[in-house]
């Protein structure tokens, strides 16, 4: 008990920036003792967490419960005269305790109903189509039929757009459309020839609106997942900022993010990946081309890690905290901040259900590596935890 109020009296001092130097080795010291404490402490400066906390605490009797300590205190320590103190302690020791309950055991349903209130979830499927006439339009939740000269396309909230060629003169000139994905959302897309494509957040696609000639040729800037239809005498050509690949029929990502490596990674089949130095390289399944400032390389994967996105997870093989934190900001746009440099390179191996609540993966991470997370808003913040 008075190591409980010695430790409440400290946080009390610290939070009020008038802690002593032998209060915060003391402080310190407490923290290391175990990676609850540390997380405990790290929560209380959270001021979203340290306001649910208060307003939790206003619900308890702490006038009975201050009358019940102070009653035991004076039993067994007579020496302890400061009474006014000894009742701002024994709230702080309180709010100790409503924490570590909240943080632990929080099954209750008017705590969890708070906790509910900050909840940072993930996105949906939206997308802003640009027709080749400038005409835009949100895909969203509405399914809706639109009809060109030469294309159906139709809007289907839970499968994507669908392009469906009419008949006609096929020497008609091409007409391209835009698909652009925001931060927070992905969107599925068949293109006229029964190609599929998954694209992810941050993503941009161009296309014709029904293909004509010798070649299929897209844009894609961002992230893709493509599932091609074969097609001999008409190769299907995927353009980025850094590669141009190659298919006749199989399965492949892509990812082109400005800053970042860009990644072919092939799933089924064959593709040629042709980089900025016109140097082709042919891979198999289960190869990644990767070009980034140090050149082109090419590399053996475990293609479910670069493509597990367009089914619902998250999959890290010994990916670094930095990386992670980024990829699940671009889902559920948040800010992440680190208490070191030396905790981004922290590195991590998990597979994250892609729907769920940010504070579920978050727990999943703490549990795998040696970090903790506190949130204020939409901002998160990570720590090392000292072993």
């Amino acid at each position: 008990m008075d190591k409980g109020f010695e430790i409440a009296d400290i946080i009390v001092a610290f939070i009020k920036g008038n802690a002593t130097p032998e209060q915060i080795v003391r402080l310190d010291e407490w923290q290391n003792e175990s990676d609850e404490n540390k997380r405990l402490f790290v929560s209380l400066l959270d001021e979203t967490n340290f306001d649910l906390q208060v307003r939790v605490r206003k619900e308890l009797n702490i006038e009975k419960a201050f009358n019940q300590v102070k009653s035991r205190k004076r039993t067994h320590d007579r020496r302890f005269k400061r009474v006014w103190q000894l009742s701002l302690v024994a709230s702080i020791a309180v709010l100790v305790v409503v924490c570590s309950v909240m943080l632990y055991k929080g099954q209750e349903a008017g705590v969890k109903s708070e906790i509910d209130q900050g909840v940072i979830s993930g996105g949906t499927n939206k997308a802003l189509l640009t027709l080749s006439t400038g005409e835009q339009i949100l895909l969203d939740k509405q399914d809706t039929l639109l009809q060109s000269d030469i294309t159906r396309i139709r809007v289907a909230s839970d499968k994507g757009v669908t392009y469906e060629s009419i008949e006609g003169d096929s020497s008609i000139q091409l007409a391209y459309n835009t698909m652009e994905i925001p931060p927070r959302a992905e969107f599925q897309l068949v293109l006229s020839d029964g190609t599929k494509v998954w694209l992810n957040a941050g993503s941009k696609l161009r296309y014709p609106e029904r293909f004509v000639g010798d070649e299929r040729q897209v844009e894609l800037s961002g992230e893709a997942y493509f599932d091609v239809v074969h097609d001999e005498k008409a190769p299907f050509i995927v353009k980025t900022s850094r590669s141009t690949i190659t298919v006749l029929g199989t399965e492949f990502g892509v990812r082109d993010y400005e800053g970042k490596a860009n990644l072919t990674t092939l799933v089924q089949g064959r593709v040629a990946v042709c980089d900025s130095m016109n140097k082709s390289y042919v891979i198999y399944p289960g190869q990644q081309v990767i070009i980034d400032e140090r050149g082109t390389t090419v590399e053996d994967v475990e293609t479910a890690y670069f493509t597990s996105w367009k089914d619902g997870y998250f999959t890290f093989n010994q990916a670094t905290l930095g990386d992670i934190m980024d990829e699940l900001s671009q889902w559920y746009d948040f800010d992440c901040f680190f208490t070191n440099a030396t905790v981004t390179n922290l590195r991590l191996t998990a597979r994250l259900k892609k729907y769920d609540d940010i504070n579920v993966l978050l727990d999943i991470l703490s549990d795998t590596g040696d970090v903790c997370f506190s949130r204020k808003g939409r901002a998160i913040t990570v720590t090392e935890i000292s072993r």
